[in-house]
């Protein structure tokens, strides 16, 4: 029987100027078996039809690294956000390491880099959760945290129909801001809430709703006080979520 995983936050580009994103990404896989096993990776872009790789082949007890885009550069190269449905013949595990950032000042290389690490998702859901969103915008003045922060999101829809998504921003007491996304049948979105919030610094948990079953993954960024153009912005943590279905759910939100 195959095995089935997913990545949602893909992300190469070779950013040159201050404000533009430059980002590259490594894949790990791990064959744990002892029987070589094949696998077979379908890559899906923001803004064209999804590319199958050829098949890559991996001994048994092996651990090849993958650095994209510098294997497979035509499917790789600037082609910004991306994900990737991967089908092994045998258990497999892959270790997704994205190392993004908006780019600074070139003069200035404090926090140049920015890496956020995550194995690959084993299923898709109509429902996700996410327990710490948050923006902060910290008072120049006075910071009691000498940063601000805000958030990436990724959405991807592997389906042959579009998907509609919503973010549901839950702020408590029966409070809440819905932000309606549409995901393309075939591709990934990625977006950030950095103009998202109308307060300076909020948190909130996230429930994102979607009528096709998808993969969502996120990551924190953290930037200067004195604004994005300071030394860039750069991922400060990864930001796992939950699938449904959990052991609780809600009416009407069945998976």
């Amino acid at each position: 029987m195959p095995h089935v995983s997913y990545i949602a936050n893909g992300f190469c580009m070779n950013g040159q100027e201050p404000g533009e994103m430059y980002g590259f990404c490594e894949l790990r896989f791990w064959n744990p078996t002892p029987r070589p096993t094949s696998v077979r990776m379908t890559v899906y872009y923001e803004d064209r039809p999804p590319v199958e790789l050829p098949p890559y082949e991996i001994g048994p007890e092996a651990d090849p690294l993958l650095v994209f885009p510098h294997h497979y550069p035509d499917q790789f190269e600037d082609c910004g956000p991306w994900g990737m449905k991967l089908v092994s013949d045998t258990m497999l595990m892959a270790d997704h390491i994205l190392c993004a950032r908006r780019l600074g000042p070139p003069a200035n290389v404090q926090y140049r880099g920015g890496v956020g690490d995550t194995l690959t998702k084993a299923r898709l859901s109509r429902l996700w959760y996410f327990s710490d969103g948050i923006r902060i915008i910290q008072d120049v003045a006075d910071p009691s945290f000498p940063f601000h922060e805000f958030e990436w999101y990724h959405v991807l829809n592997p389906g042959k129909r579009d998907a509609h998504v919503t973010m549901r921003c839950v702020l408590g007491e029966g409070n809440y801001r819905d932000f309606e996304h549409t995901v393309g049948a075939e591709r990934v979105l990625m977006f950030d809430n950095y103009e998202m919030s109308t307060t300076q610094t909020i948190a909130y948990g996230i429930r994102f709703i979607s009528d096709q079953p998808v993969i969502v993954e996120s990551e924190r960024i953290i930037y200067g006080l004195h604004g994005l153009d300071e030394w860039g912005a750069n991922i400060h943590c990864q930001r796992p979520g939950l699938p449904a279905p959990l052991e609780w759910n809600e009416d009407g939100l069945a998976p």
